[in-house]
């Protein structure tokens, strides 16, 4: 009884290893929103307590001006530019 519960799950964690292998190698574009952007610093506060919160907001810190590259001063996580580049971790 409990063997063939075993083989059941290998056999469910093949396939989802499968699965998995097909995601991360498929040429799916991925979304070029300032989150994901090299060149995006994102804002934090902090409370009276010494915790850090992730806010709505950041900066774009590509050397390039707000105008010139159809981008807000402050944009929100989701905003895209022209100067995207992708974040190398």
């Amino acid at each position: 009884m409990l063997s063939q519960k075993v083989q059941e799950l290998e056999l469910e964690n093949k396939r989802l290893k499968i699965i998995i292998e097909d995601i991360t190698k498929s040429d799916a574009p991925k979304p070029k929103n300032c989150e994901g952007c090299e060149h995006y610093r994102q804002y934090y506060c902090r409370d009276k307590y010494g915790t850090y919160y992730k806010m709505y907001t950041g900066h774009c810190a590509c050397g390039v001006t707000a105008g010139k590259r159809k981008g807000k001063t402050h944009p929100s996580p989701e905003d895209t530019c022209l100067c995207y580049e992708e974040k190398t971790i």
